[in-house]
């Protein structure tokens, strides 16, 4: 099932996968009709294009937005860092270790108090990440989101992170697109779904921007946010991208994220160890979603009148362990960048990771608004190093840790968002290096598939179910349709039709609360099932009671179940009869087991 069903129709690009283009018809008063000069098919046709041509201006004005957004707030990053840090973006982490500690500790203290600040001021919290809100938005609130609010909050972020908040700076640029998205749509009063579709536009954009990645980030906007490759999505997500990204290379920089050797990793005990790396970081990242939401969760029940100080509690902590752990500050693009080229001691790969997962867990939960995505990137890239520099002590002759840091970055980020396509793409446009593509691809694949089982939910659904916001699934219908054999409970007590009337009676009293008692002969076959409340008012003459056997109370008549049943025809079952638990058999009418009507309804989808 396609989530891009709520897509209303804009044009010849963008249609219900229900609409056949020879369906669309355009509503005019039949009044009016005589009066016009030119033919009526004419001036709907017109109609169409005038309609297709302002959405598709939209889409191309989101991504300018989006873009400029984007150059705005990196440049206001940059000048911050350099006044507090007398560095430039790509010193940052120089700045910070040539600074003495008191500045290590003192800025990120300046820090926490202007997120406080503006807490007080705005009167709730600043937390959250922003692109679980942007999915919410998306979902369930027709894509509304307030663009005062965001570009506030983009701008507090993006001071934070420059005083060294442990936070990455996409979470500015990417809820400043979405929102402008937004109140583009709602200004012209576009349908709702061309609202969201905007809104997951810009979102998309702002990643973009801030990466130098299109690509990636156009299938990020397609898989994390719509949930679908559906081709009615695809045109609009690129155009914003492209648009955004070409803004940012004319003003920010034309060039990879990450400038990194050469790597190549084709031997078989090398993709060996990519995919016990795969599965490492899988584990991973589930440790790192679980974090994430653990602290959230934690200071979230913290007293009300707490609320507003806990940022400049939490940048504080950050200060303090600064002082002799500088990595930890700012959204760690140096530090990765390290781990990439091979220069970070194995001590630090080894040590940084969880403290940078604690620092991060921290801000994010106290309330310091940022982004996750960047963290993730340090927290894989520093793991996967780690992993291979390992690797190479035990094992030397084979490739540098740099290259498992690169599989770690896209197997965590796989791992975190449950987002596989658009991860390994985001990692290649990063880095410009196709050659591994292919163990990148394995990594990613297998840590999605590791996380997933250990932590159903992502780093963005997590947040969204403790909102009590359920999303649709994002898998086909026929492939996650459950029928009667995934709810098939095994019959603990069965009896034989010749059972004397008292044992009977007997085996009946000991079943739980709804459950009954199977007659099935000596090869398993299910002749017929013997109800308690049936039996009330319907016994035989008491007289006969001694000879009164199994075959003679039973219920022949009780609708009967095949582990070929779907859903949808279980539930059709259970509405001819009264009963909570109906028989499965197979096509000799052996029993297998029972179906509970209270699991029918959990797992149906209605």
């Amino acid at each position: 099932m396609s989530r891009a069903r709520f897509l209303p129709s804009c044009g010849v690009g963008i249609l219900h996968h229900s609409e056949h283009p020879s369906e669309r018809t355009t509503s005019f008063p039949e009044a009016e009709l005589p009066r016009r000069t030119s033919p009526p098919l004419g001036g709907i046709l017109r109609g169409l294009a005038r309609a297709e041509n302002r959405f598709w201006g939209l889409v191309v004005a989101v991504g300018l937005i989006s873009g400029l957004g984007a150059v705005v707030l990196l440049k206001v990053l940059r000048f911050t860092q350099h006044l507090f840090w007398r560095s430039e973006v790509e010193g940052f982490l120089a700045g910070v270790i040539a600074s003495p500690p008191w500045r290590r500790f003192l800025v990120p203290v300046l820090g926490g108090a202007l997120v406080s600040l503006m807490t007080l001021l705005v009167g709730q919290p600043l937390r959250g990440h922003g692109t679980a809100g942007i999915i919410e938005s998306i979902w369930v609130k027709a894509g509304r989101l307030s663009l005062l609010r965001a570009l506030f909050r983009g701008f507090v972020s993006i001071i934070a992170v420059a005083l060294g908040a442990p936070l990455g700076r996409e979470g500015a640029l990417l809820s400043t697109g979405a929102a402008s998205g937004s109140a583009l749509a709602h200004r012209l009063r576009l349908p709702s779904g061309q609202a969201r579709l905007l809104v997951a536009c810009g979102a998309a954009a702002g990643i973009a921007s801030a990466y130098n990645a299109p690509i990636g980030a156009a299938l990020f906007g397609l898989e994390v946010l719509l949930g679908s490759f559906a081709l009615e999505l695809f045109g609009p997500i690129v155009v914003s991208c492209v648009v955004a990204t070409l803004v940012s290379r004319a003003f920010v920089a034309d060039r990879p994220i990450y400038v990194i050797p050469h790597y190549v990793l084709t031997h078989p005990r090398e993709l060996m160890l990519a995919l016990l790396l795969g599965v490492l970081m899988g584990a991973a990242s589930a440790l790192y979603v679980r974090g994430i939401n653990l602290l959230s969760d934690s200071l979230a029940r913290a007293p009300d009148w707490l609320q507003p100080f806990l940022p400049l509690v939490a940048m504080s902590l950050v200060g303090l362990a600064a002082i002799w752990l500088p990595y930890l500050l700012g959204n760690g693009y140096d530090s990765v960048n390290a781990a990439l080229l091979g220069k970070m001691p194995l001590l630090l790969l080894a040590m940084l990771p969880l403290a940078k997962l604690l620092a991060t867990s921290l801000c994010a939960g106290a309330g310091v608004p940022g982004g996750l995505f960047t963290p993730s990137l340090f927290y894989g890239a520093l793991l996967g190093g780690a992993f291979g520099a390992g690797v190479g002590v035990l094992w030397p002759g084979g490739a540098p840790s740099g290259a498992y840091a690169l599989l770690g970055m896209v197997a965590v980020l796989a791992g975190t968002t449950h987002a596989s396509v658009s991860s390994v793409l985001l990692i290649f446009e990063m880095t410009a290096d196709y050659d591994l593509i292919l163990p990148l691809m394995l990594c990613a694949v297998i840590s999605a598939v590791v996380s997933r089982w250990l932590e159903p939910e992502s780093l963005y659904t997590s947040v969204l179910n403790r909102r009590n916001v359920r999303m649709p699934a994002t898998v086909p219908q026929w492939l996650r349709e459950e029928g009667a054999r995934a709810l098939l409970k095994p019959v603990e007590q069965r009896i034989n039709p010749s059972a004397p009337f008292q044992e009977v009676v007997v085996l009946l009293l000991e079943q739980p609360p709804g459950a009954d008692l199977y007659v099935t002969d000596s090869q398993g076959r299910l002749l017929g099932v013997i109800v308690l409340d049936a039996l009330k008012g319907h016994l035989p003459d008491h007289t006969l009671l001694e000879a009164t056997v199994a075959a003679d109370v039973m219920d022949v008549n009780v609708p009967v179940i095949t582990p070929s049943f779907s859903l949808a025809e279980v539930a059709r079952s259970f509405g001819k009869t009264t009963l909570e638990r109906l028989p499965v058999v197979d096509r000799d009418r052996r029993l297998l087991g029972t179906v509970s009507k209270s699991d029918v309804l959990q797992r149906g989808q209605f």
